[in-house]
């Protein structure tokens, strides 16, 4: 049964490594694809920077780590030719002062903004910066606090202003301050702000995973085909055992795939590679391969194999919540979860029931011979 396997992968190698890098090519394109209209559905702004101070640093880190503005940094003539030549949506001038003003509580005037007839985000944009310059007197407010309370009770601070602001900042930073809790029929859950991506890697890889799985295992239908039937007469080995041989190669190729994938994965979507995740991976690819490998056993007709398993790995992506995220259906029925293996690929976990359901139908069709399960 080796060298069939072996004369099968020499004629077709070049379609089989096709289809073995399809998935990982396919899903850098959609990322990046995806990743180029988010940046380019930013809002376009420039900062000038007039201060070299501390304060001044911390404000700019902040607006440049908002999600949804393209900072770009500017001498003030330059930034307002592009403002007025509509490349830029505003332009914010933190000028020099700005840390003085802060320590000294004054809340007014702290950053100029221009805009022009085209400046559509102009207010949103401006509401933000001014609330994080808020957030600095806030912080400066604060520190003169402490300072006061250590004079009025006679005791002398180790701490200056600049320190207290720095601790303030760096509480914010590594702490949720903000946490909410709440409950529903004596269910209690909490609720911490996040921020998801537009697009799950591994949603997006198990589309293109899938239906390449489905178009590798047509040699189903090919090697059974009834022209072929008469070769299975006259050799070593029957078609089941040549089935089955099939099934462990391509499961023991797609896994090795899968596993290079994932350490692509690490170094480019930084994704956790873990031995559980590694151990989902392995049982998605075996109830794919498996899955593949059943449909094909019923089919004659390549073409509607191919219709069939599409639709098939369309529907299993589209209710795992690979494209479309079905938290609140699934906090509201639970065994949506078990309807995909997507979904137990995505959560890290092992989809038993479709592992037990295609193993028995594969024992079933070992029963019988290898003949279609009707």
């Amino acid at each position: 049964m080796r060298w069939m396997v072996l004369t099968r992968f020499r004629n077709e190698w070049k379609s089989i490594v096709c289809w073995l890098l399809l998935p990982i090519v396919m899903t850098l394109l959609v990322m990046k694809s995806v990743g180029v209209w988010q940046e380019e559905t930013k809002v376009p702004i420039a900062l000038v920077v007039q201060e070299e101070t501390q304060l001044a640093k911390q404000l700019v880190d902040e607006i440049v780590n908002t999600e949804l503005l393209h900072v770009h940094f500017m001498v003030l003539d330059e930034a307002l030719h592009k403002l007025e030549q509509h490349e830029l949506d505003s332009v914010f001038v933190i000028r020099e002062g700005y840390e003085e003003s802060v320590l000294s509580n004054r809340r007014n005037q702290l950053i100029e903004a221009y805009s022009s007839n085209q400046s559509f985000a102009y207010q949103a944009v401006v509401e933000t910066i001014t609330s994080l310059a808020q957030q600095d007197v806030a912080r400066s407010k604060a520190s003169f606090v402490i300072k006061q309370l250590f004079v009025d009770y006679g005791r002398e601070s180790e701490w200056d202003y600049g320190e207290i602001i720095g601790k303030s900042h760096e509480r914010q930073q590594n702490e949720a301050l903000l946490r909410t809790s709440f409950s529903y029929y004596d269910k209690e859950e909490t609720s911490n702000d996040s921020t998801a991506p537009l697009l799950q890697v591994w949603g997006v890889w198990t589309l293109f995973a899938m239906i390449t799985t489905f178009f590798l295992f047509d040699w189903m239908l090919k090697e059974n085909r009834p022209s072929m039937r008469p070769r299975w007469l006259f050799t070593a080995i029957s078609f089941r055992r040549y089935a089955l041989g099939m099934l462990l190669f391509y499961t023991a190729i797609l896994f090795s795939v899968d596993v290079l994938t994932a350490f692509i994965f690490l170094a480019l979507f930084d994704e956790a590679v873990t031995i559980r995740i590694l151990l989902s991976l392995y049982a998605f690819r075996l109830t794919v391969n498996v899955l593949a490998f059943l449909l094909a056993s019923v089919y004659r007709q390549l073409f509607m194999y191919y219709v069939s398993g599409i639709a098939i790995a369309l529907f299993l992506i589209v209710i795992g919540g690979a494209i479309l995220p079905l938290d609140g259906l699934m906090r509201k029925w639970p065994w949506i979860e078990l309807l995909s293996p997507v979904q137990s690929l995505l959560t890290g976990s092992i989809p038993i029931g479709w592992l037990i359901a295609l193993s028995t139908l594969l024992v079933l069709w070992m029963w019988k011979g290898g003949k279609t399960i009707a």
